[in-house]
């Protein structure tokens, strides 16, 4: 009884370790170049942004609700997954702080805008 339980337990930690071997968690995508939704959490309104990424550096346009063009720069730190966002219009600028999810297609993080206005904002990838 003692050798068919050994062999058991033998068979039971094989497969456990060639299960856990195999498993390979999935990358963190580190690239997020493309078009991007942004919706400001305080009014719930969505404005498109566009952004091109090189060397961890950022740069973009941002459509506010005037139609108004505005320039996007940022970086990528990518030890702590942070990106942050300085997005400069005609009248304001808003300084956005964000984190991404692991496959790339969501940010979610807070802001400031108008020197005073703080909230939150999720991005989506389009």
């Amino acid at each position: 009884m003692k050798k068919y339980l050994f062999i058991v337990a033998l068979l039971f930690l094989t497969s456990a370790t060639l299960v856990f071997a195999s498993y390979q968690p999935e990358k963190a995508v580190n690239e997020f170049t493309g078009k991007w939704t942004v919706r400001w959490l305080s009014n719930d309104t969505r404005n498109p942004m566009a952004l091109t990424q090189t060397a961890g550096q950022f740069t973009g346009t941002y459509i506010n609700d005037a139609k108004d063009h505005c320039s996007v720069t940022g970086k990528f730190t990518a030890d702590i997954r942070q990106i942050t966002l300085h997005v400069e219009c005609p009248k304001w600028d808003i300084e956005m702080e964000g984190y991404p999810s692991l496959d790339g297609k969501l940010i979610v993080g807070k802001y400031l805008a108008y020197e005073k206005a703080v909230g939150g904002f999720i991005m989506t990838k389009d």
